[in-house]
């Protein structure tokens, strides 16, 4: 898990492998840390009419470096189609999540939903988005704390299985 509540910033990419290749060598001249520890890799997950694959270097002192890959026409596929490669969102993680996401509405942020989503594979991780007219454009995602096991995500701190 990263050293914070500022989790990831996630980008948005046509080849997953080709960006991980891509992103080791940048990593590996401004933050080699981010490469000790395996990569955390999904290559099939599903969310909101998407189906994505996507990968995270792992770091303990900071922000994590995510990527994420269309694999279907859903949302997803179709913003890439229209804006091309870019920063998909930012996520913050809170271990107290529900009441996280009633405080940011109560303080008039607008959020993508109120509803957590979920994923089968991550039976414990939930989520949502704050709006981007909430944020001067930028989509941002607040979930559970995560950490890595072996090349994938577990509960982390605060965070019941």
């Amino acid at each position: 898990m990263p050293n914070g509540p500022l989790a990831h910033v996630c980008f948005l990419v046509k080849d997953l492998d080709q960006a991980i290749e891509d992103w080791r060598k940048i990593l590996g001249v401004l933050d080699p840390g981010q490469l000790e520890e395996p990569i955390v890799r999904y290559d099939r997950f599903e969310s909101g009419g998407d189906e994505m694959a996507w990968a995270t270097f792992v770091n303990p002192d900071g922000c994590e470096i995510q990527l994420l890959s269309p694999l279907n026409d859903g949302p997803l596929g179709r913003r890439l189609a229209k804006h091309g490669e870019g920063v998909h969102h930012i996520a913050f993680t809170h271990p107290k999540l529900p009441e996280a996401i009633d405080e940011l509405a109560e303080a008039g942020v607008e959020l993508t939903s109120r509803e957590l989503s979920q994923d089968p594979l991550l039976p414990w991780q939930h989520w949502t988005f704050v709006s981007p007219e909430s944020s001067h454009g930028l989509l941002v995602e607040v979930a559970y704390p995560y950490k890595p096991v072996d090349g994938r995500w577990e509960p982390g701190e605060g965070v019941e299985a």
